[in-house]
């Protein structure tokens, strides 16, 4: 499905108000940056969860580099446009001056031609800890013990060694070094890590602890956007692209929009 822009060579004129209602249906996890050993949750999502969620709805998965040079055309073009007789004060939206990026880099491409704006409604929230599985990339010999994936072909060696009949190292005792080497490995067998290391994925599982919290009402967001915006989150919101969510992919909700008046 071609991915539809237009919207953003029109100048921002927000002269539509609605609310975005959204109803979580799983619990939330919703962290602002990437810290290494635990993952605390806010109550709230921010503005820039927002956006990534009504773009989700909208299909636009575009990373950061694509959404660069995204942004880039479309200034270009806008400054076309603006050139065949608009005049406005603010075109900070094609200078790009007040862009905006979350502290993991994402910029939206809404950010312009639609802003939350106050108050909006946050529930209470009931707050937990559990045990999340980091991906971690690992260059070290980490990996035989932490990921789950591997190989089939290297699932006699594993068992060996879950039943400690050889061991994994990477100092000098660890003689088998080669790929072709553990067909043959006896007990007792030291296999280095670099004999497996092609048969493994470069990263382990680390079990992390990751808040979540449970809203016990929906969220109310009151926006001004435009009127391309507006049927554009309304349709998304009805028949979404794929799954809206909040925080980490598996914290799903439903959001609808609603006129205010």
């Amino acid at each position: 499905m071609k991915t539809d822009l237009s919207f953003f060579l029109e100048p921002p004129e927000l002269d539509k108000k609605g609310k975005i209602i959204i109803d979580a249906l799983a619990p939330l996890s919703m962290t602002t940056s990437q810290p290494g050993t635990y993952y605390r949750s806010q109550s709230v999502p921010t503005k820039n969860m927002l956006y990534g969620m009504i773009e989700n709805a909208l299909g636009w998965h575009i990373g950061s580099s694509d959404r660069t040079d995204i942004l880039k055309g479309l200034r270009k073009l806008a400054k076309k446009e603006l050139g065949r007789g608009h005049f406005l004060k603010d075109t900070n939206w094609i200078t790009g001056d007040n862009d905006e990026e979350s502290e993991v880099g994402y910029r939206s491409l809404l950010q312009y031609h639609l802003k939350f704006i106050t108050p909006h409604i946050e529930p209470e929230t009931i707050h937990f800890d559990d045990l999340w599985s980091r991906h971690v990339r690992s260059n070290n010999t980490s990996f035989p013990g932490g990921s789950r994936n591997y190989d089939i072909s290297l699932e006699p060696i594993i068992n060996m060694e879950k039943n400690d009949d050889i061991s994994f190292g990477d100092t000098k005792a660890y003689k088998l070094r080669d790929r072709a080497e553990l067909k043959g490995v006896q007990k007792d067998g030291k296999v280095h890590v670099n004999a497996l290391r092609p048969r493994f994925p470069q990263y382990y599982v680390s079990p992390t602890p990751r808040e979540y919290v449970i809203p016990q009402n929906k969220y109310v967001f009151p926006v001004k956007t435009t009127e391309t915006v507006k049927m554009m989150i309304i349709e998304a919101l009805n028949n979404p692209a794929s799954p809206p969510y909040l925080g980490t992919n598996d914290g799903w909700v439903e959001a609808r929009w609603e006129e205010l008046v």
